[in-house]
């Protein structure tokens, strides 16, 4: 983790709105969420996709400059007793994505005030948009992902609170 360019993004940038964009839901292979007891479970996921730079000028000419970054949350649940290397495999493997019954993704936008005049630096963008911009969504993906199991009627996880990575906290 770049601290240093983390610490001037944090400085230099002040959240305004955070939104969901658009989202997917789906109930998969011939799921039936009425019937009880079936042994679910669920996997979360969360990733800040793009950042874009927007300009904003009021008819006085004073501009404000925004950074508009695209966040990706995804949550599904898989059918079965699954083997600790299938559960640890990440998405895209056949065998694992052949277990999913039930899946919502939505992509938040996060629109973030830029407090200063010179321009960030690249990195300074890119750490905020790994490390911040998912703690800030989090929160809009829990409620989100909460209520819409409860109209899937599907389980209702409660998604735990986001943590850093030990591994993304160690990196310099």
């Amino acid at each position: 983790m770049n601290r240093e360019a983390l610490q001037q993004a944090m400085d230099n940038l002040s959240i305004k709105m955070v939104y969901l964009h658009t989202s997917e839901v789906k109930i998969y292979n011939d799921f039936d969420p009425l019937i009880p007891n079936q042994e679910l479970i669920g996997q979360f996921n969360i990733d800040t996709k793009s950042c874009v730079k927007k300009e904003l000028q009021e008819e006085n000419g004073i501009k404000h400059n925004f950074l508009v970054y695209q966040t990706e949350a995804r949550m599904r649940y898989l059918k079965g007793a699954i083997s600790k290397e299938l559960k640890d495999a990440q998405e895209g493997n056949e065998e694992l994505d052949k277990l999913v019954v039930a899946e919502i993704v939505a992509l938040f936008t996060a629109e973030y005030a830029i407090k200063c005049d010179e321009e960030l630096p690249q990195d300074a963008i890119l750490e905020f948009g790994r490390i911040n911009v998912p703690h800030q969504i989090w929160p809009y993906w829990r409620e989100y992902c909460h209520s819409t199991c409860a109209r899937m009627s599907l389980p209702v996880s409660i998604l735990p609170m986001l943590a850093i990575n030990k591994a993304t906290e160690n990196e310099s």
